[in-house]
């Protein structure tokens, strides 16, 4: 099934707690691949500038046609801490003063820690390693659902 990468990754790895202001839920369409985004309030869908028909036509399609879509559940906030400690733990430089930089910067937020790390190149990289771990978390999840993705 051919899947776009980059709207998938948005919808897998979004912070549910943070990014979903109003509730919503994402699904895998797997007849056609698309991620489809549905309000549980049609109210809140029009706040988003969806207007709430289309909202409801969508919310009753899944509901309708369940084994045709998979639902996409996100990272919880818990689960981007434990990507941050695995970045943290893992060898992603040989440098032992930037590694304990990054180790001393983080109090138990990632947002302070980004501000009070003090080296972009640090920021980068933990970038980057967040991004590999939740798509290879991503592929393992789709594969655990019977779909061996192709990447658009």
């Amino acid at each position: 099934m051919v899947i776009d990468r980059e709207i998938f990754m948005m919808a897998y790895g979004r912070d549910v707690q943070f990014h979903d202001a109003c509730p919503l839920r994402t699904w895998l369409d797997r007849t056609t691949g698309n991620v489809l985004r549905v309000y549980e309030n049609d109210d809140d869908a029009e706040g988003e500038g969806i207007p709430a028909q289309d909202n409801r036509k969508e919310r009753e399609r899944v509901a309708t046609e369940p084994d045709r879509y998979l639902e996409i559940p996100g990272l919880d906030h818990g689960e981007h801490h434990e990507i941050f400690k695995q970045f943290l733990q893992s060898d992603w430089t040989d440098d032992t003063i930037l590694r304990q930089r990054a180790e001393d910067a983080y109090f138990g937020s990632i947002g302070a820690w980004k501000k009070h790390v003090g080296d972009e190149a640090i920021v980068f990289a933990y970038y980057d390693f967040r991004r590999m771990e939740i798509f290879c978390r991503a592929e393992v999840f789709l594969q655990q659902n019977g779909i061996d993705p192709i990447w658009e």
